[in-house]
């Protein structure tokens, strides 16, 4: 064992270091062992304050370090912080090899880190991977090529068995690849079909008894499984919306996955090419110009459709606009069993009203919850999928980038305008408590030994009960 190691040993032995090692910590599930939480986040609960760079990453931990990424100018940034009493420790930099489009909601420091317990794991659209030793000491980069996608590619990492995993589905040459974690090597990488309107959801993974270790991945228009071994596809359930941003909830043998259709629920259907074409072709040259382009999803996101970018959509590039467009917002509770397409049997229910947009889904003691903008919050029995209460997050009511996290009862929502609030978990939840933060808030909290950290837009704060 390294000296380091062996520090971070010490460290975590005597905090209880409670695992939190990447998004929504241990497998992306947003739960916390941790009790005796603060029911307020105010100057008397919060401990300490630390002022960050810009960045929407989410804090992770090893032993006493926290982690997280950001960016000033053409500084991509990993810097690490002690959780004690909020120091930074160091701070690392890479330069940015381009600037990639993005949503202005979106960040270029958006995807999570993720960590071993002892080195740190970062990945950025701009450049690609690299990875720091606990005292900031690089160990490894790995640059990528650019990454176009309509919104800014945004999915984390995860690592498993001595494997780093990185998914990216963009507008062409989407991929999938594993590194090794000692020096950054390849193991596999496999290309994955394009994501004309991007996908933004990470990894998990999903252990069927009796099987080895699956990466479950949601991409456009699907939820597939794969070999952490090889990459090798395993099984997969078509049906959803092609633009993916939560991440998928794993409990025990049933996977939960839900995303937004990307034109709207309710729309007459696309007509067929043949229709479109002899309506709008106005010049007659066979294929259909923005100009020319019906009102609604065609126009709307032309630039979508035209995958070519040629300023001319084709009957190929319409077909795919009608396959896009059919699938309507839905919730699913997946259980596979098997492999190929399990589209037809691993459905378990659906539900395909109030679909949140980015934040994921969260089950918690039998419940799963979901909260959408306008801060409506939905809670489903988790093995039926019937609704036990649909309702407003009175006093925080805004847009939500945020996911929930939840412990000792209580249930974590943070929202764009930075309310933070708290609800008692329950088939019948109540709202408890909401504060405001001050500033806007797209992180997603973390919750660590009795503690709540919340990254704030140019700020990492540790709040917690007062004794």
């Amino acid at each position: 064992m390294t000296r380091s190691a062996a520090a971070l040993l010490v460290a975590a032995l005597t905090l209880g270091a409670e695992s939190w090692p990447q998004f929504r910590g241990p497998n992306s599930t947003g739960l916390s062992q941790s009790t005796q939480l603060p029911s307020e986040f105010t100057d008397a609960t919060r401990l300490w304050r630390t002022a960050l760079p810009p960045g929407k990453s989410s804090p992770v931990f090893a032993g006493d370090r926290i982690f997280l990424t950001g960016h000033e100018g053409d500084d991509l940034l990993t810097f690490c912080v002690n959780r004690s009493d909020g120091r930074l420790l160091w701070k690392a930099a890479i330069t940015r090899a381009r600037t990639e489009r993005r949503n202005k909601l979106n960040d270029a420091a958006a995807p999570t880190p993720v960590t071993d317990g002892e080195n740190v794991y970062a990945f950025f659209a701009d450049f690609g991977l690299v990875s720091y030793s606990a005292a900031g000491r690089e160990r490894w980069r790995v640059p990528l090529p650019p990454m176009p996608s309509m919104q800014g590619v945004a999915g984390s990492p995860i690592l498993s068995g001595g494997k780093l995993v990185l998914v990216v589905d963009k507008t062409e040459d989407s991929f999938m690849m594993a590194v090794d974690t000692r020096n950054g090597e390849t193991l596999w990488r496999h290309a994955r079909p394009p994501a004309p309107g991007g996908g933004y959801s990470s990894p998990v993974l999903f252990h069927p008894r009796g099987q080895p270790e699956q990466l479950v991945t949601f991409s456009p228009m699907e939820l597939a499984a794969f070999s952490l071994a090889t990459g090798e596809k395993l099984w997969w359930v078509g049906g959803l919306p092609p633009q993916p941003k939560a991440t998928p909830a794993v409990a025990g043998d049933t996977i939960y996955v839900f995303a937004r259709s990307f034109y709207g629920d309710g729309l007459p259907p696309i007509p067929a090419w043949e229709e479109t074409l002899a309506a709008n072709d106005a010049n007659r040259n066979g294929a259909i110009e923005k100009e020319e382009a019906p009102e609604g999803p065609a126009k709307r996101y032309f630039g979508v459709v035209d995958r070519s970018k040629d300023g001319h959509v084709d009957a190929a590039e319409w077909s795919g606009l009608i396959d896009f467009a059919a699938p309507n917002s839905v919730l699913m509770a997946v259980r596979p069993a098997g492999r190929g397409d399990l589209s037809g049997t691993a459905v378990r229910w659906r539900f395909e009203r109030n679909i949140p947009d980015v934040p994921s889904p969260l089950l918690y003691q039998g419940v799963l919850y979901m909260v959408q903008n306008g801060g409506i919050l939905t809670a489903l029995d988790a093995a039926t999928g019937a609704v036990k209460k649909q309702g407003r997050i009175t006093g925080a009511l805004g847009d939500y980038y945020s996911s929930p996290v939840a412990a000792d009862g209580r249930i974590y929502f943070a929202n764009m305008d930075g309310k933070l609030a708290v609800v008692r978990s329950g088939p019948e939840w109540e709202v408890e408590s909401v504060s405001d933060l001050g500033e806007d808030c797209f992180a997603t909290p973390a919750i660590v030994d009795g503690a709540i950290y919340v990254r704030t837009g140019s700020a990492l704060a540790r709040y917690e009960r007062r004794k």
